[in-house]
């Protein structure tokens, strides 16, 4: 099955005549100025035909630059960033990227039976971060437990008897435990 395209005089400009009009685009010339534009090339667009490419070509470039801004959060080195939190960022990006080709008039029925199929994927892979992050959770529990437990034990062994060595290790403790919370 061919697909229809409907923006099909723009696509068929010279490439650097298809460069300007985008580059007018983004500049946020009207459609009309563009149209204008193309008449004065010698080339007879009408603005609705430009409106047709433009709202197509902008929203196309507003996802590439949404994509870029998630890829850069992602690959920022912060390895106080928990890995569930880039997971998820990584799933949304990829949902959203989904879900706009999806209402793409250009896919057929196959092509969104794969993209949906893509999400439910993503949505499985959500679940099992969650999952995840619960037992994160449970796990600095027991450990914020350990060290309460073992704060308890520091004073009743030794804190009588060498208050100065109890405390240090008690600020060591605690020093510790929040090292541990924050590569979880």
């Amino acid at each position: 099955m061919e697909k229809n395209r409907s923006h099909g005089k723009i696509d068929r400009l010279p490439a650097p005549l298809k460069k300007e009009v985008e580059n007018r685009l983004l500049g946020g010339d009207t459609y009309e100025d563009i149209s204008a534009y193309l008449k004065e090339q010698g080339e007879d667009v009408h603005y609705s035909s430009v409106g047709r490419y433009g709202r197509g070509f902008l929203k196309k470039f507003e996802s590439v630059r949404i994509a870029k801004e998630f890829a850069k959060l992602l690959a920022e080195d912060n390895i106080d960033r928990p890995a569930t939190e880039l997971h998820e960022a990584n799933n949304l990006l990829a949902s959203q990227i989904i879900m706009e080709a999806m209402v793409d008039d250009d896919m057929d029925a196959k092509e969104r039976a794969q993209a949906a199929k893509s999400i439910a994927s993503l949505q499985r892979a959500q679940v099992s971060n969650e999952k995840l992050k619960i037992s994160a959770r449970k796990e600095q529990g027991a450990v914020h437990t350990a060290f309460r437990l073992f704060t308890e034990k520091v004073y009743s062994e030794i804190g009588d008897k060498y208050p100065d060595v109890a405390e240090k290790l008690l600020i060591l403790a605690e020093e510790t435990e929040r090292e541990m919370q924050k590569l979880q």
